[in-house]
Formats: structure tokens, C-alpha cells, sequence
């Protein structure tokens, strides 16, 4: 079997709770081929968040290997690891984060000024050709503040994929729309998986989102079911 783009093999990680240790991911084995797009599900405290944010190189695991594309996150420095981060993943997140005194445009463009130079003009292309892909490309010089909640989710999408990231981790995505803009979601992020080969894995409660996956993987107690 060739190597998939996210190769997780028996990562653990716990932590401190008072006077005891908790063990949130207890030897999770997953992998992820390009182009696939995963869910996440199960109850609350299950493991699911703590193991997006390893594969996001946001923490690290107690135990095991996380190799994405190729590399071994554990073998990285900070500074490496940041770039790896900025080049390669896509992070969609319950709250869109959006800089309220920044328009949508300039908001979508934001991660591209990680890399220190002058935003060249086929970047501002594809920012724009995105927003058009999401039904925003009227709203493109409006403030997050007048936009719908909606709205400033698939903003946040094409921000997420701005950089043209391997993988891009959602953490439930909808979690905080209405139930009209949450169906736009989930609809938008399965269309990019098939059109655009996106590598997607998505934490969620919503069956719909789950549903639109090409596999639902339920995580109980810290394990992968």
C-alpha cells in the first residue's frame, strides 16, 4: 500500500487534571490518502479536537508519529514547523477569526503575509477567483461585520485554502451557524473535496457534514473506532 498523506501511527497524549493525569488519545492509528476527505465524529471529550490539533502541528503527541506529506513533524524545529504549517495546512474553525477592521479580500490574504514579500498578483487572482467559487465575490472589499454569519464562514474557507494547502483541518466548521448556513457549509466544503481534490478531515457533530465525507471514523474514549 503506497504511503497516505497523513500517516498517524499509535499516538497518545494526555493531560494533567488536578492531581491525576488524563489520557485523551490512547494509541489512535489513522491514515488519510490525498484527495480523501474524512469526519471525525463522537461524543465530547472523546479525542477528536486534541487529535486535529496534532495533525495540525499545533501540539504534540505524548507518543507515536505523525507523518504528513512525507515528514515526520517530531523531526522538526519551531521555526520549521511553522513554515510547514503556513505552507501546507488549512485550518476552518467554529469561530471564523476574521480581523473585523480588514475586508473579506484582505482577511483571505492574510496567510499569504506570513511569507515576508509583496502578495504577487496571481495570488490576489486566486484569492478572488475563490471568493467567486463561494458566492463572495460581491462582498470582497465588505468588513466580517457586515456579512452574515454564513458569509464569514466560507470567507474563513477560502482563507483556509488561500496558500493552496496538502491538507486543510476543519474543527467543527458549522458548528456555530443557523441550520440554512450550516447546509451551505457542508455542501461547500464536500463540493471542494471532489472538485478540487482537497484533503479535508473535519471534527463534527453534524451528520449532514459527516454525511458529505468519503469516510466517518467515530472516536470513543481516545480511540478510533
Amino acid at each position: 500500500m503506497s504511503q497516505g498523506l497523513v500517516e498517524v501511527r499509535g499516538v497518545s497524549k494526555s493531560f494533567p487534571a488536578g492531581d491525576r493525569t488524563i489520557r485523551v488519545l490512547d494509541g489512535v492509528d489513522l491514515r488519510v490518502a490525498a484527495g480523501e476527505s474524512v469526519a471525525l465524529v463522537g461524543p465530547s471529550g472523546s479525542g477528536k479536537s486534541t487529535l486535529l490539533n496534532l495533525l495540525g502541528t499545533l501540539d504534540t503527541p505524548d507518543q507515536g508519529t505523525i507523518v504528513i506529506d512525507g515528514r515526520d513533524l517530531s523531526t522538526m524545529a519551531a521555526d520549521e514547523l511553522a513554515r510547514f504549517r503556513n505552507q501546507n495546512l488549512g485550518f476552518v474553525f467554529q469561530s471564523h477569526h476574521l480581523l473585523p477592521h480588514l475586508s473579506v479580500l484582505e482577511n483571505v490574504l492574510v496567510p499569504v503575509l506570513a511569507h515576508g514579500s509583496r502578495i504577487a498578483p496571481e495570488v490576489v487572482a486566486r484569492a478572488e477567483a475563490l471568493l467567486k467559487r463561494v458566492g463572495l465575490d460581491h462582498r470582497r472589499d465588505q468588513l466580517p461585520g457586515r456579512l452574515s454569519g454564513g458569509e464569514r464562514q466560507r470567507a474563513a474557507v477560502v482563507r483556509a485554502l488561500i496558500n493552496q494547502p496538502k491538507l486543510v483541518l476543519a474543527d467543527e466548521p458549522t458548528g456555530a451557524l443557523d441550520r440554512t448556513s450550516a447546509g451551505e457549509v457542508a455542501a461547500l466544503l464536500g463540493d471542494l473535496n471532489r472538485e478540487q481534490g482537497i484533503t479535508l478531515v473535519v471534527v463534527t457533530h453534524s451528520e449532514e457534514l459527516a454525511s458529505r465525507m468519503n469516510r466517518v471514523l467515530t472516536m470513543q474514549d481516545g480511540r478510533l473506532g
